[in-house]
């Protein structure tokens, strides 16, 4: 089996093979991509109970389909740390911030923080040491935990304390992990960058520890490849990168997606909206211009802002399995899963059994699917009339999500001034469906919005297909203070002197890029086409004179799918 993928650009090397896993809510899928082509695409049923057991159970079936082990690289979407934060099962962490002067953030963080004393200013400059005594306090107040967290308001602009604070942390108590505000995130926002090294401690055990067992059981079926973790704006890590940074690895689900619909779909420049239905939810992705919109405030993790950055996406409870039921006289699609479709053996009735009893898709057993519509029909009302209606209701659940996506976008502020003056309403264009549940809801969908669609072929496994060809991406934030003579890069933990001559904000992005290609060579990432992800300039004036600037630029390999030569990465 072959297929061509209209989007995906082959490297030099027929030979070369990637493979993509997504691990679903509802199912695993597995994909192999060789010079430009599907080779190999394998489903089965996710075990929640044990992850591995459905990864293995693909990968197997792939390496017998195609008769080699021998991947260029292995990509993972996987739930692990969503799942662990939506079902609670997450470490107690000991939250530890040195927030000085100003706005109390206590109240508003995911737990209640031990606050230490010690503080940088906004510009980088250490006005208050913290103490030694204090954090002993601290640790002996944490006495049960044994993941920290050590947070600085400014550390970006400084590392100096958080580093001193982690060192003492680490020579008393030794814990397993230890998460610094700083290197987790690089944005300037204190709370958000404190909500990211939170999420990423509280995540940390379980993610390495899957990490472990997926290394473990490749070495044990002889597939020797990288490994990469896709991440939520949609470029990967190296596994061993993520495993310090696993909250990076959150929303992995509706990047593959999205990234796979950006790599079937090729360079049509669509502004409207991607659609991935599966069986558990509906992933609806914003598109501008060809390219997916990235969401400005940061990825929300519980309700709480941080500063992982991912696409503007919205997820509905509505798959092609949601359970379809009566509450209080009210139909009610979604958002519980109770198994698979009647009308493919499953105990209950759901979206699926709907759409074959009203004739939209071939299905399963349709005898099934028309029983599962006379269970929930009202007196009087046919098995397809019934049909209609939870059809209907799960087409209006879905455009009332797309509406509050839109609404978001649009009320989303303004920071800069060429935003406001160049501001452009989005438009909403056309649908692109993926997911299996695509065929049957977006013609539906899109008739209802008056706009047009597309189905890519191979669109079930739009997800697989994204993680195989996603681009490995990494991130920088430069900082430079030209008044005080030097620029911090907080990922990498440095403050350096500034070189001489000319501080220009070229020259800031040039240095920025240095940076990176050092950091993404450490990491055996291919530094490729690059892109500003931030950019700010503001003068320091003291007495009616400027006295320097201060200059922030971000910089990260651009995410997107990967491109001729790119496969030599490792």
């Amino acid at each position: 089996m072959e297929q061509s993928v209209v989007g995906f650009i082959p490297g030099k090397r027929g030979d070369n093979m990637f493979l993509g896993l997504d691990v679903g809510g509802t199912f695993t899928d597995g994909v192999v991509v060789a010079d430009g082509k599907i080779v190999s695409m394998v489903k089965a049923p996710t075990t929640n109970e044990n992850l591995l057991r459905c990864i293995l159970t693909v990968v197997d079936k792939m390496v017998e389909d195609i008769g080699s082990k021998a991947f260029e690289r292995i990509v993972l979407s996987t739930t692990i740390v969503t799942n662990a934060i939506v079902e609670g099962k997450i470490d107690q962490v000991a939250l530890c911030i040195m927030p000085g002067p100003g706005m109390n953030i206590a109240d508003i963080l995911p737990v209640e923080p031990y606050i230490l004393s010690g503080y940088i200013d906004h510009r980088g400059r250490e006005m208050a040491q913290p103490s030694k005594e204090e954090v002993l306090s601290a640790c002996r107040h944490f006495a049960s935990c044994d993941v920290f967290v050590v947070s600085g308001k400014f550390a970006v602009r400084n590392p100096n304390f958080e580093s001193a604070v982690a060192d003492w942390i680490q020579e008393k108590v030794s814990p397993m992990h230890i998460s610094r505000g700083g290197k987790v995130s690089g944005t300037l926002n204190f709370l958000r960058r404190t909500n990211s090294a939170y999420y990423n401690a509280a995540v940390w055990r379980r993610f390495n520890a899957f990490a472990t067992a997926v290394e473990e059981a490749l070495t044990i079926r002889g597939v020797y490849s990288p490994v990469f973790v896709l991440k939520a704006d949609g470029g990967t890590l190296p596994l061993s990168v993520a495993r310090n940074c696993p909250i990076e690895a959150i929303f992995t689900g509706p990047a593959a997606s999205t990234i796979g619909v950006m790599g079937m779909n090729g360079d049509a420049a669509v502004s409207g909206i991607s659609l991935d239905i599966g069986g558990t939810t509906t992933d609806i992705a914003l598109w501008q211009k060809g390219r997916p919109a990235l969401a400005k405030e940061g990825a929300a993790v519980a309700g709480h802002r941080t500063g992982v950055q991912g696409f503007r996406l919205k997820s509905a409870g509505i798959g092609g399995d949601s359970l379809v039921f009566w509450e209080n006289h009210v139909l009610k699609v979604g958002p519980m899963r109770h198994g698979p479709a009647m009308a493919a053996g499953g105990p209950k009735p759901t979206v699926t059994d709907a759409m074959v009893a009203a004739g939209f898709i071939d299905f399963g057993d349709r005898a099934l699917a028309v029983k599962a519509m006379k269970q929930l029909a009202l007196q009087g009302q046919s098995p397809e009339e019934m049909a209609s209606q939870v059809v209907d209701k799960a087409v209006n659940d879905i455009c009332q999500a797309i509406a509050d996506l839109l609404d978001e976008q649009a009320a989303e502020p303004l920071y800069h001034v060429e935003e406001i003056v160049y501001e452009r309403k989005f438009v909403l264009e056309t649908i692109i469906g993926v997911g299996g549940g695509a065929a049957g809801l977006v013609p539906l969908i899109a008739k209802k919005l008056g706009i047009s669609y597309t189905l890519p072929e191979n669109g079930k496994v739009a997800n697989a297909f994204g993680a195989a060809v996603a681009r490995p991406t990494i991130a920088i934030t430069l900082r430079a203070d030209t008044a005080e003579g030097y620029y911090t890069v907080p990922e990498l933990g440095i403050k350096n002197r500034l070189p001489r001559g000319n501080s220009s904000l070229q020259n800031m992005y040039e240095l920025a890029e240095k940076h990176l290609a050092e950091l993404a060579q450490r990491n055996s990432i291919f530094a490729g086409e690059t892109q500003i992800v931030q950019s700010e300039e503001f003068n320091m004036v003291r007495g009616f004179t400027s006295v320097g600037k201060i200059m922030t630029c971000r910089l990260q390999i651009k995410p997107g799918v990967l491109q001729y030569g790119e496969e030599e990465l490792c």
